[in-house]
């Protein structure tokens, strides 16, 4: 996200300010937009959660080959993940 504030010449912001920033959610948006483009309706983001820390092996979200824990995903994540269906 650094990288991304850089080239908006923006300054830091923490995670939890960058997950609310309208300018990067109508950035996600328009790259979603794009790649549904690319798909059927079926297998199109419909919704989606700008999430304030990348899934790590340190974080118990990857295994060592990078591989989703989708268990500790759903676990950790279980709150934005309802949210998403209601």
């Amino acid at each position: 996200m650094d990288h991304w504030l850089t080239a908006q010449g923006r300054s830091p912001l923490s995670p939890s300010e960058l997950v609310r920033d309208p300018d990067l959610e109508m950035e996600v948006r328009r790259a979603v937009v794009a790649a549904n483009t690319a798909v059927s309706q079926s297998e199109s983001i419909r919704t989606f959660r700008i999430l304030a820390h990348p899934f790590s092996e340190e974080r118990g979200l990857l295994t060592p080959s990078l591989k989703l824990k989708r268990k500790a995903i759903e676990k950790a994540y279980a709150a934005e993940v309802d949210a998403l269906y209601h």
